[in-house]
């Protein structure tokens, strides 16, 4: 190959484009669910420990998700325990979890709630902000029957399966 041919071949070869470096994850900070109880049951018999549990596996499942996305990395927010049992619930801050994340260096929060009407009907919702702006990205809400450890899974992951962490359809 003479000279010129190899400078040539050189420059297409930095002509070429590069293929694109992979874009960093996004840092997302899951939170605890929370329950909003406003059920006859609740103000009688207080606190139910398997909605505690039910809660803590609904956490869990959120959490594993975000770590199973190939774009989202998780962030831990263990060190806000004892900042978050001073607030309110985080359902009814109007958005303070994503300050709260930011703080923590994540681009977005996860937030939500199991809203207990009765022992047949609760709700699901869970919240996905912007740390930055605070905005609302997406929120996903669905309806259970029955207070059992299977309903609150089911719906859970009809949560995950259908609505979160999706990317926008087409319109």
């Amino acid at each position: 190959m003479t000279r010129s041919a190899g400078l040539l071949a050189a420059a297409l070869l930095l002509a070429l484009p590069l293929p694109a470096a992979a874009a960093a994850p996004t840092t997302v900070a899951v939170f605890d669910l929370e329950l909003y109880d406003t059920s006859l049951e609740g103000e009688l018999r207080g606190r139910d420990p398997a909605e505690t549990a039910r809660l803590a596996q609904l956490t869990a499942l959120l959490r594993d998700a975000v770590a199973a996305h190939p774009d989202m990395a998780a962030v831990d927010v263990s060190s806000l325990r004892d900042r978050l049992a001073a607030l309110p619930a985080l359902y009814s801050c109007s958005g303070c979890e994503a300050r709260l994340a930011h703080g923590l260096g994540a681009e977005r929060s996860v937030s939500g709630f199991v809203y207990k009407i009765s022992t047949l009907i609760l709700y699901i919702s869970v919240a996905v902000r912007d740390t930055a702006s605070g905005r609302l990205i997406e929120e996903a809400s669905v309806s259970i029957r029955g207070n059992t450890d299977e309903s609150w899974r089911h719906g859970m992951q009809t949560l995950l399966d259908h609505h979160l962490f999706k990317p926008p359809r087409p319109r």
